[in-house]
């Protein structure tokens, strides 16, 4: 063993440089540290630090670049459309805009818009890409709304400047010979001036009343379709509401004041069809949708001929939301005042007692439906359709009884999305029961002006 002052010379020495160096213990915090150290060859290494030091530089952040632009998108009423960027670049984000305001939440590569309408008919649609490095605006895509092939049908016939949308109304024997005050042939049309695509709504009015023939009075004035709408008794007006639902072609028809919605359609499967040739050889479906104008060979001479472009379209159409129809139950009346089954009673009294329905050949009771709460109205509904024998309609329809100021009123309810049926014709004359003599139909028609004018050139009455 040894002491420290018997340590090698040269250890001593390395000391004692390190000691100098370093101030005798203290630095100028400007003044680089050295550290000199000798290893046991003699050689001497050397250390340099310093706190001003420069940091590295980050590395750069390319602006986004977009690879995809949003492609324009056609879409029908009520459908979404959905568009999408492509872009490149670290830590991006987006940002949608409609006709250059920001949407909210709209912050994806892709944007799926909500159900369209007219109004978002051109709208624009971009989006702004962004990172650390910048921004890039994607150039806009357009968003067009587009009719389908029964909008299409339906805008043919009836948007100018197409002549309008024609119907015929009749009463007629099926056989022999017609009575005037009884007996009818009437028409009537409606025209659109634009259409409900990219307009929205449009509103429009069935003309007057055109006789057909020379020989037979324009009838007189029957009791008015009734409904039973926002907890009152509302009388149907001759004014219709024309939207586009999806594909399809929606018609609210109005009350008399020519604002309340008193009942709904949606109209579908539109077939545009020809007419050529004779009266003779009308299609199946025209004619036996006009019955007794076809069937009598006493009301259109069968050789005459169709006009050039004579046309007509075959619709089905379907309930909208229940729909409550209001009827008289004895005398016929005008307006909303219809005639009730019983006064001063309650409606779970009068359904207990039990309430003949003549047409219906059966007398309801309470257990035969149930009491639901409408608008604050207490309506009673058959459990069982009616029978075909009373509504002489395809359409599936439901007696009520509802109560209204004290009394208990009667009508049919016609549910959300029933099929309604439109007329009939007969197909075996021989048949036991008008039923059994009248096949139902389940479209509608409406025609051209040529094909309207054609069969009043035709007519024989």
């Amino acid at each position: 063993m040894f002491s420290l002052k018997h340590k090698n010379a040269a250890v001593l020495a390395a000391v004692s440089v390190l000691v100098a160096a370093c101030g005798g213990g203290g630095s100028d915090a400007g003044t680089p540290l050295v550290a000199t150290s000798t290893n046991s060859s003699g050689n001497t290494s050397t250390n340099n630090t310093s706190n001003n030091a420069s940091p590295s530089t980050p590395a750069k952040v390319d602006a986004p670049v977009i690879r995809t632009q949003p492609a324009n998108a056609a879409v029908l009423t009520d459908a979404t459309a959905t568009f999408s960027v492509v872009a490149t670049g670290t830590g991006l984000a987006y940002q949608w805009k409609k006709n250059g305001a920001v949407i909210a939440g709209a912050t994806s590569a892709s944007y799926q818009t909500p159900a369209a309408t007219y109004t978002d008919n051109g709208a624009q649609y971009s989006v702004v890409v962004t990172n650390a490095g910048g921004s890039s605006i994607s150039s806009a895509a357009q968003l067009t709304l587009k009719a389908g092939p029964n909008q299409q049908a339906f805008e043919q016939l009836i948007l100018t400047p197409s002549a309008g949308s024609y119907q015929l109304h009749w009463n007629l024997n099926p056989t022999g010979a017609q009575t005037s005050g009884i007996h009818f042939v009437t028409s009537d049309f409606a025209v659109l001036a634009v259409s409900p695509l990219t307009n929205g709504p449009q509103t429009n009015a069935q003309s007057a009343a055109h006789n057909l023939t020379t020989t037979l009075a324009l009838p007189t004035a029957s009791s008015p379709t009734r409904v039973l709408r926002n907890g009152a008794v509302v009388v149907v007006g001759p004014t219709s509401k024309v939207s586009y639902l999806g594909g399809d072609v929606r018609v609210d028809t109005l009350a008399a004041d020519g604002v309340t919605v008193a009942f709904s359609e949606i109209r579908s499967k539109y077939e545009t069809v020809a007419l050529t040739g004779t009266i003779a050889s009308t299609p199946a479906d025209f004619a036996h949708f006009h019955n007794a104008i076809y069937s009598n060979a006493g009301v259109l001479d069968a050789a005459a001929t169709y006009a050039t472009g004579a046309s007509y379209i075959k619709f089905e159409q379907n309930n909208k939301v229940d729909r409550y129809n209001v009827f008289d139950c004895t005398t016929a009346t005008a307006g909303v005042a219809v005639t009730p089954c019983r006064v001063n009673t309650t409606l779970a009294d009068a359904m207990t007692a039990g309430i003949q329905s003549n047409s219906d050949g059966t007398t309801y009771r309470l257990a035969d439906g149930a009491i639901r709460t409408v608008d604050g109205v207490s309506i009673w509904v058959a459990a069982n359709a009616r029978p075909t024998s009373a509504t002489l309609s395809a359409t599936v329809q439901y007696r009520i009884y509802f109560e209204l100021n004290g009394n208990v009123y009667t009508g049919a309810l016609i549910k959300d999305g029933t099929l309604l049926g439109n007329g009939s014709y007969v197909s075996n004359p021989s048949g036991a029961t008008l039923v059994d003599r009248l096949t139902f139909l389940t479209y509608d028609i409406r025609m051209n002006k040529a094909a309207h004018d054609s069969i009043a050139a035709a007519m024989k009455i």
